[in-house]
């Protein structure tokens, strides 16, 4: 029984799987719109907003957090 684990496994392995999410949600953040699977984009949705609550509070903390995630100087700017 799976009750209480949320997310898709999309057929991949836990690494292969968070840097696909990160990697869309640059893009994502970037381009403003990105072409993907629906399973996908229904990941990706809380991954990102998750990124953007904390991207709001503008604190050395909240950017550290961000940059962990994005691994992008001018996305976190």
């Amino acid at each position: 029984m799976r009750h209480r684990i949320s997310g898709r496994k999309l057929n991949r392995k836990t690494s292969h799987r968070m840097s696909m999410l990160k990697n869309m949600s640059k893009s994502l953040i970037r381009n403003e719109q990105i072409e993907t699977t629906l399973p996908k984009a229904k990941d990706l949705r809380p991954f990102v907003e998750k990124i953007l609550t904390k991207g709001k509070k503008d604190n050395l903390h909240s950017r550290k957090i961000v940059f962990n995630d994005l691994r992008d100087k001018v996305l976190v700017e």
